[in-house]
C-alpha cells in the first residue's frame, strides 16, 4: 500500500510525504470580504500584506478565479459546490418566495462541514456566516461543531456585530475590533482541537475590508499619506506591478475608466484629504486582516499543525461601487470620522476602480473586476512555490478539491436526503501538478440581480440589467473587456446564450424582472442610486 501511494504522489509531481502526513490533512479556508483584485501585495497592492504575500511566494497564486459577484451568494457557492440559485441563494440573503431564491442554503444542498465531518473531521467556522434565515441553515445545523458567533442573529444578518469599547477618540480597542475578535476565537479552536488525532476543517470567514470603514488606529497611521496622489496613480502603478509579477500579460490594457469616476486633479485640497483618508483607513483593514493570519501561521507552527494543513484564501467578490453618503441614509447616520465607530463611510467606487485594478466593473456585477479576485493556496511540499497559474477556477470546485484531497466521497444519500449532485471540479490537478487550468467544456454562468454572465474557453458573454442586449469578449486577447465583438461572432454569441439558458432552466433562475416586485425596498433603492450616478455621470468637484 505504501509503495502505491509513493507512486501515486510521484505522478502528480510532489514529494511523496512521510508516515506522520499520511493522515488526512487539515484544511484552512479564508474568507475575505469585498476585497478587490489588487489588494494584496502578492497581486499588486502597496498595502502592506507580508503574510500572504509568504504564503503566495512559498504556493501558488490564481490568475482568474470566480466568485458570484456578490456575498451571500458566493458563500452559498462556496460552502456547497453548488451554482448558488441550485442551493437557494439565488438574489441574496433575502427570501424573494421562490425556491432557487429563499435566501439560505437548503437542505440538498450539502455543506463541506457536513461531508466531512461524517468522513471524521473536527468542523469549526468563525466569522461571517449570511446564509442562513427564518432559524435554518444555522452553522451549527450545517455540520459545524465549534462556532463562533453561536448567535443566531448574528447569522442570519450577515456578521457579527462587535462594537465593544473605544479609545477616547471612538477607534475601536484591539480587544474588541472585529477581525482581532474573529481571529481570536479561531485560534482558540484550533487549541481546542490539537491533541485531538482527527483531522480539522477551519472556515475562517472574516468581515474585513467590508464597509464601513472602521480599523485600528496604530494601523492607519501607516498609511498617512500613501494616497494623496489619487486612485488613477495608485491604479497605475499596481498595474506595472502586476505586469512584473507576471499576473498579467504585459500587452494587457488596462480597463477603460467609469464615466462617473471623480477626476482627482479637479477636487479641492480638503476634498482629496477627505478621500486620501477613507483609502488609509481601508488599507488599514486589508493591513490588520493579514496581521491575523501571520497569528493564525504562528498558531498552527505552535501546535504542531502546520506541516499537514491546506490554506486557501480568497475574497467573495470585487470591491464594491457602494456610496454609503448617497445610499442606505449614511449622510444622517454618519456620526464620527472615518476610521472610528461612528462612521459610516466606504471607499466608493473612485477608490474600488484601484482596488479592481487591471479589471472593469465593480462587486454586483459581473464583469471581470465584480467576479474575478484573488486565490492563494498553500500546502509545504505538496503546491510548488511561487507558481502562478491561469486556473479558471470558480467558488464552485473548493468543495470537489477539498473532498478530493481528503479521500472522501461525496454521499449519493444523507440523513435520508437525496444531495445536490457536484457541479464544480477538483482543483488538485492545478495545485499539484504542471496542469495550468481546468478543463471545463461545459462553461460557467452567472446572473446576479438580471446581470448575466457566461463563460466557455476564452469566450464571455455579457448582459446588464436593465438591458437584454448580449456583450462577447475575448478574454485571451482582451483580459479587460475592452472591445466587445458580439455584432461580428454572431454563432458565438448563439452558443453561449443558449449555453447560459440551458444552465439557467436547471438551476430555476427566474428572469429578473419577475422578481423585482419581490426585491427589498433597501436593495431597490441601491441599485436605483447606482442607475442615477450612471445616468448623470457629468458630477464632478
Amino acid at each position: 500500500m505504501k509503495r502505491i501511494f509513493s507512486i501515486l504522489y510521484l505522478i502528480l509531481g510532489f514529494t511523496a510525504p512521510s508516515v506522520a502526513q499520511q493522515k488526512k490533512p487539515n484544511i484552512i479556508l479564508i474568507l475575505a470580504d469585498d476585497l478587490g483584485y489588487s489588494d494584496l501585495g502578492a497581486y499588486g497592492s502597496e498595502i502592506e500584506t507580508p503574510n500572504l504575500d509568504r504564503l503566495a511566494s512559498e504556493g501558488l497564486r490564481l490568475q482568474e478565479f470566480y466568485n458570484n459577484s456578490i456575498c451571500a451568494p458566493t458563500r452559498a457557492s462556496l460552502l456547497t459546490g453548488q451554482y448558488q440559485h441550485k442551493a437557494g441563494v439565488g438574489y441574496f440573503s433575502n427570501d424573494l418566495g421562490l425556491p432557487a431564491y429563499q435566501g439560505y442554503i437548503n437542505q440538498e444542498s450539502l455543506t463541506i462541514a457536513e461531508v466531512l465531518k461524517e468522513n471524521g473531521y473536527n468542523t469549526i467556522t468563525s466569522g461571517k456566516w449570511h446564509v442562513s434565515g427564518k432559524g435554518t441553515s444555522l452553522p451549527w445545523q450545517r455540520g459545524f461543531d465549534l462556532v463562533f458567533p453561536k448567535d443566531e442573529k448574528s447569522s442570519d444578518s450577515g456578521a457579527p456585530g462587535f462594537k465593544g469599547k473605544t479609545d477616547s477618540l471612538g477607534y475601536p480597542l484591539p480587544e474588541a475590533y472585529a477581525t482581532n475578535v474573529i481571529n481570536h476565537h479561531a485560534l482558540l479552536f484550533l487549541d481546542q482541537v490539537k491533541d485531538d488525532k482527527k483531522p480539522f476543517f477551519l472556515y475562517l470567514a472574516h468581515t474585513a475590508p467590508h464597509w464601513p470603514l472602521v480599523a485600528l488606529p496604530q494601523d492607519i497611521a501607516k498609511y498617512k499619506g500613501k494616497y494623496n496622489q489619487g486612485w488613477e496613480t495608485i491604479r497605475q502603478e499596481r498595474y506595472e506591478r502586476q505586469k512584473q509579477l507576471g499576473l498579467i500579460a504585459p500587452d494587457t490594457k488596462l480597463s477603460v475608466r467609469d464615466e462617473d469616476i471623480y477626476d482627482w486633479d479637479r477636487l479641492s485640497f480638503d476634498q482629496r484629504q477627505l478621500w486620501a483618508e477613507k483609502m488609509e483607513v481601508y488599507a488599514a483593514m486589508v493591513d490588520r486582516l493579514d496581521q491575523s493570519i501571520g497569528q493564525l501561521i504562528q498558531k498552527l507552527k505552535d501546535n504542531g499543525q502546520l506541516d499537514n494543513t491546506l490554506i486557501v484564501f480568497l475574497s467573495d467578490n470585487g470591491a464594491p461601487a457602494e456610496d454609503l453618503v448617497k445610499w442606505h441614509h449614511g449622510a444622517r447616520v454618519n456620526t464620527g470620522s472615518v476610521g472610528t465607530l461612528g462612521s459610516y463611510e466606504s471607499q466608493s467606487k473612485n477608490w474600488s476602480y484601484a482596488s479592481n485594478t487591471p479589471y472593469k466593473s465593480f462587486k454586483d456585477y459581473t464583469y471581470e473586476g465584480g467576479i474575478n479576485t484573488p486565490f492563494i493556496a498553500w500546502f509545504p511540499n505538496r503546491i510548488p512555490a511561487n507558481a502562478i497559474k491561469l486556473g479558471v477556477g470558480h467558488v464552485i470546485d473548493l468543495a470537489p478539491t477539498f473532498y478530493a484531497l481528503a479521500g472522501v466521497k461525496y454521499p449519493k444519500i444523507y440523513h435520508g436526503l437525496n444531495p445536490n449532485v457536484l457541479k464544480g471540479k477538483s482543483l488538485l490537478p492545478v495545485l499539484f501538478t504542471e496542469v495550468n487550468q481546468i478543463d471545463r467544456p461545459e462553461g460557467l454562468f452567472w446572473e446576479r440581480a438580471g446581470n448575466r454572465a457566461a463563460r466557455i474557453g476564452k469566450w464571455k458573454l455579457i448582459s446588464t440589467w436593465p438591458s437584454y442586449k448580449w456583450e462577447l469578449y475575448n478574454l485571451e486577447v482582451d483580459p479587460t473587456e475592452i472591445k466587445d465583438v458580439a455584432s461580428q461572432n454572431h454563432d458565438i454569441v448563439s452558443q453561449l446564450s443558449q449555453a447560459y439558458f440551458r444552465w439557467a432552466k436547471e438551476n430555476g433562475v427566474v428572469d429578473f424582472a419577475e422578481l423585482e416586485d419581490r426585491e427589498p425596498a433597501s436593495m431597490k433603492e441601491f441599485r436605483k442610486s447606482k442607475m442615477q450616478e450612471i445616468a448623470a455621470p457629468a458630477f464632478r468637484f
